[in-house]
């Protein structure tokens, strides 16, 4: 066949046809409609191509999108397929460079095709035969879905009848084609932001599930596989593990798990793309439509399969498999498994380690108290200390998007230390060598905040002598957090708003744009939305800083992290006024645990302090030595008793009120004594301590209301 060099070589067509306008000016309207309604990509491109059809009077329809990696063409709906025809056209994706058909011959040449006879027109071909029935016969036109000079997809649509193709036809099909591609890009590109965000968040909580635990069981196994499911979007999963020493391997499916002897699974696994990861030590990705016949899949019918290596020291190595019925993986969904994937075998590493320490320490309890004490300081991340799930979590999520340029938002109680977390995602990035500038925007007065940020001219202003250099220029190449952003102006959003579209400063009373590469990070302990829809913050800003939010929880939400931060700042303390205090009593670190820390750790750091100046402490510190605030307000929460809860039900009647009385002093008496003991951990001299009497006569107080307590 010729070559052809331009658009009127694809479409041969005659004189127009009358067309009811009103009808297709209707659907042109519901068409673009779909730019605003809120609908996946999937139920939109079904819904344009049954417009595309009713409205131009096809009898058939298929709409293919290219995939993430520009390499194929994957069937997204069709109208008016049988069975067959549906399940061959899913099942085949379309190599854009290899498969000679229309779909790619349109896909790579980006201009549409027009054939009134299938039957003898040379450009079909058995590529196109294979795919369905009806070309057999016929007239067809496919047109690629584009933006720009890119093609996204094709859209093909035919008669099963042999028809002439119009002029106005063809303009009228191509316009649906540009609607529908502007539709379908702006549809994806929501979703794909939305998608991403859905895979982070399930990684974050994957991540903190696996590393969290340092026992040798399945979790971990469960865990990597319903996540990778899930973050896939895959319809299979296998974990296969083969014991190198002992030659078994173990294999899940993501519920049960199965041992046996290796050569159990050889026939099925050693021709698979899970034998290929485990000895090249690389990720495979594989579709049924590739020529691969040294391959097997795992399962038939599904065209996509995706193995990661799981190489655990030097005992076992495995895989983790996937496949899918349909489409393919993003290098986005690759890139978030393959962390997944590390972080599964770093915590089997660790577990292993943990199981084998644990065995040799037995017979060591005290050694193994003092290396734990030391463990929990060290699980600080960039100077920060905690171990609970929730900071575990945080501190992985730093880890990830430390290395993109990506604005994030910290947003956390006053105290919590989100100036600290703003400095480790700059100290993880590969922005560590260059500046880390801070700016607090409730500090400085609205008009002087523009002049720090972007700087000014000399005679800009009464008092500019000399130019001076902004801060965002000052820290260009390094990390820019502005702490407490809500405190903004709105004048001044608008400014930093522009600025982050367009990566230029222009320094006041300068016309120069300076090109800016900086990194930005936002904190705050406003709720921001709440002021977007008060008006006080523009919700077009909201949303470009806050890409990526890290919201950190006071400190009243991890306990766990309590007793740990007070034990390093007891060191901190140790050091700077000499003294050598070990810790707290079982009391005091009771009384620290249930005050509600409104100061998050600043006030907490700020007691400890306070505790070891000013007080005359032994090597312990008792619950006489914390402040009256905290102790006030644990008494108030255990002491305080509803009388309410003791009043007899109201009856008609006479009621001896001696006996109702002495009833309900007796209930509250019980009460208070029970509370006591629960903040003493049993010890009735420190709970007579905590009521100002003598256990004595916290004895004789059991005694008279009859519980007597050994």
């Amino acid at each position: 066949m010729a070559a052809i060099d331009n658009e009127n070589d694809y479409l041969k067509v005659s004189a127009a046809p009358l067309l009811d306008k009103d009808k297709l000016l209707k659907s042109i309207f519901r068409i673009s409609n779909f730019l605003t309604a809120p609908s996946n990509v999937d139920e939109i491109m079904a819904k344009i191509l049954d417009e595309v059809i009713e409205t131009m009077g096809f009898d058939m329809g298929i709409i293919r999108l290219v995939d993430d990696t520009k390499q194929y063409l994957e069937t997204k709906v069709v109208k008016n397929y049988n069975p067959y025809e549906t399940k061959t056209a899913f099942s085949v994706a379309l190599n854009i460079h290899e498969h000679d058909c229309l779909s790619t011959k349109v896909a790579k040449s980006g201009l549409p095709i027009a054939i009134e006879d299938m039957n003898t027109d040379p450009r079909i071909t058995e590529t196109d035969r294979m795919l369905t029935k009806v070309y057999d016969r016929g007239s067809i036109i496919c047109a690629p879905l584009k933006i720009g000079d890119e093609v996204i997809g094709t859209i093909a649509a035919w008669c099963k009848e042999e028809v002439r193709f119009f002029t106005e036809e063809i303009n009228l099909f191509l316009t649906f084609a540009s609607q529908m591609s502007i539709v379908i890009h702006n549809t994806r590109l929501f979703e794909t932001n939305a998608e991403k965000i859905r895979q982070l968040m399930i990684l974050q909580e994957a991540v903190s599930e696996i590393n969290i635990r340092r026992v040798l069981d399945n979790h971990i196994l469960y865990v990597l596989s319903n996540r990778a499911l899930s973050i896939a979007h895959a319809d299979k999963v296998l974990v296969y593990f083969l014991d190198i020493e002992q030659d078994r391997c173990l294999v899940t499916d993501g519920g049960k798990v199965f041992i046996a002897e290796r050569r159990a699974y050889d026939e099925k696994i050693g021709k698979s793309i899970i034998m290929q990861a485990m000895d090249t030590d690389s990720i495979v990705v594989r579709r049924s439509t590739e020529d691969s016949s040294s391959l097997s899949p795992i399962y038939e019918d599904y065209s996509s399969e995706i193995a990661f290596p799981l190489h655990i020291k030097d005992k076992f190595k495995g895989a983790l498999y996937l496949a899918k019925q349909s489409d393919g993986y993003s290098q986005d969904q690759i890139n978030i498994l393959d962390i997944l994937v590390k972080n599964a075998i770093t915590s089997y590493d660790n577990a292993i380690m943990h199981s084998m320490l644990s065995l040799e320490a037995e017979s060591l309890k005290t050694e193994v108290e003092k290396l734990k004490e030391r463990e929990d300081i060290l699980l600080g991340f960039h100077d920060i200390i905690g171990k609970s799930k929730k900071m575990i979590g945080i501190f992985h999520v730093i880890e990830e998007v430390a290395f993109h340029n990506t604005n994030i938002l910290i947003q956390g109680e006053s105290g919590t230390g989100k100036e600290l977390i703003a400095r480790a995602i700059h100290r993880q990035s590969n922005r560590n060598s260059n500046h880390f500038v801070d700016v607090n925007c409730a500090a400085i007065p609205g008009t002087l905040l523009e002049s720090e940020l972007f700087g000014y001219e000399a005679g800009a202003f009464t008092d500019a002598r000399k130019r001076k250099i902004g801060l965002l220029e000052y820290a260009n190449g390094g990390t820019l957090l502005l702490d407490e952003v809500g405190d903004m102006s709105i004048q001044l959003q608008v400014k930093f708003l522009r600025m982050l579209e367009n990566g230029y400063v222009r320094r006041l009373g300068g016309t120069e744009n300076i090109p800016v590469d900086v990194r930005f990070i936002f904190s705050t302990n406003q709720d921001l939305a709440k002021m977007v829809s008060e008006g006080s913050f523009r919700e077009d800003l909201f949303y470009r800083i806050r890409v990526v939010p890290i919201m950190i929880p006071p400190l009243r939400d991890r306990s766990d992290d309590i007793l740990l931060l007070s034990r390093y700042y007891i060191e901190e303390f140790n050091k700077k006024f000499g003294k050598k205090v070990k810790g707290f009593s079982k009391e005091a670190e009771h009384i620290l645990k249930n005050y509600s820390w409104p100061g998050n750790v600043r006030e907490l750091k700020n007691i400890i302090e306070r505790v070891m100046i000013l007080q005359r402490i032994g090597p312990t510190i008792m619950p006489e030595d914390l402040p009256a605030e905290i102790k006030v307000i644990n008494a108030k929460k255990y002491f305080n008793v509803e009388i309410e809860k003791f009043l007899p039900p109201l009856i008609s009647g006479e009621i001896n009120y001696t006996s109702v009385t002495q009833n309900i002093m007796n209930d509250i008496k019980e009460k208070i004594l029970e509370n006591a003991l629960e903040i003493s951990g049993g010890n009735k001299t420190v709970a007579a301590r905590q009521l100002s009497i003598s256990r004595y006569k916290f004895i004789r107080e059991q005694k008279k209301i009859g519980k007597h307590i050994n």
